[in-house]
């Protein structure tokens, strides 16, 4: 089977664009590769990391076709196999590919790689393989960009503070938005600190959050991979497309039927909305979020160097 399995991903490396594809378990093992550059080390830090995304995915889509990551120099392609939900491919291609056609062609050899799954795997899930913490951190520092420079990993969210005026800037262009595309199930804003900007009726916080957290573990990927900024993503059900752009603090979300407007016609209408939206959002006030100073003796009573010492109990 691996043979079988290594040729039809040469297939889909072969279509116009595409630099490297792996066909990952849903737990993060890779099971087989093709591609320009990956090492062995790098296969498994795109399949842990897009492992990651499938499942949130998932969570907002049960039946999610497929989901496009795109920045200013690549694409990265999260595709469900047909009728097996326990596969996805991962497909980086260069940011200029012609998604019709790549889509087009994928649509056979997807087929075909499902096919191939079941009739040898039988629902047998092979073992995950486990790494250390040593291992894990050789994984990483083999995307460094810069030799002998340490690389360190953390978060930062600021949070913003919109006034009136802005906050009815910001609904009205989602009202133009929600009357110029056809169809359309909700249209939003997912800004940091919690903030959510939306139309009368739209009262789903829970999908605001997995909007947000879904772009996030998007531009993650996209960072470790390219180094680079992620501007969209776009989730596909056989139904439903969910576009989720990049805005300043925040992410702007939208559901729209499958078959209600043309895509390309439609990420045209979207981007001047887009560059509205973030014009808006680039004037508003942010806030660095802080630690009170009751909380902060608190956590930091008994230490002798002034360092925050953290405790988890073991269950």
């Amino acid at each position: 089977m691996s043979d079988e399995l290594t040729e039809t991903l040469q297939n889909i490396k072969t279509i116009t664009g595409v630099e490297n594809v792996v066909l990952i378990q849903k737990d993060g093992l890779p099971v087989a590769s093709a591609g320009v550059w990956f090492s062995k080390e790098e296969v498994f830090a795109v399949a842990s990391s897009t492992c990651a995304i499938f499942g949130v995915a998932k969570l907002i889509h049960g039946d999610f076709k497929y989901l496009l990551m795109e920045s200013e120099t690549s694409k990265v392609f999260l595709a469900s196999l047909p009728n097996d939900s326990d596969y996805f491919l991962t497909v980086t291609t260069a940011p200029r590919v012609n998604l019709a056609a790549l889509f087009i062609e994928m649509k056979d050899n997807l087929s075909r790689l499902s096919y191939l799954l079941r009739q040898h795997i039988d629902g047998r899930l092979p073992p995950l393989r486990s790494y250390s913490s040593d291992e894990t951190s050789r994984v990483l520092e083999g995307f460094a960009v810069a030799e002998g420079r340490a690389t360190t990993y953390g978060t930062s969210r600021s949070i913003i503070s919109l006034d009136r005026s802005q906050a009815l800037s910001l609904r009205a262009l989602l009202r133009q938005v929600h009357d110029s595309i056809p169809n359309i199930g909700s249209v939003f804003l997912s800004l940091n600190g919690g903030i959510r900007v939306s139309l009368e009726g739209f009262t789903n916080d829970r999908l605001a959050a997995m909007s947000f957290a879904l772009h996030d573990a998007s531009e993650r990927v996209v960072r470790t991979l390219r180094n680079s900024s992620l501007q969209t993503v776009m989730c596909e059900t056989n139904t439903t497309r969910h576009f989720i752009y990049s805005v300043p603090n925040g992410v702007f979300s939208l559901w729209v039927d499958k078959d209600s407007q043309k895509l390309g016609l439609m990420r045209l209408l979207l981007k001047h909305y887009i560059e509205e939206i973030r014009r808006v959002l680039s004037s508003v006030s942010i806030v660095k979020p802080a630690v009170p100073d009751d909380l902060k003796e608190l956590l930091l009573a008994g230490s002798s160097d002034g360092g925050l010492l953290m405790t988890r109990r073991d269950k």
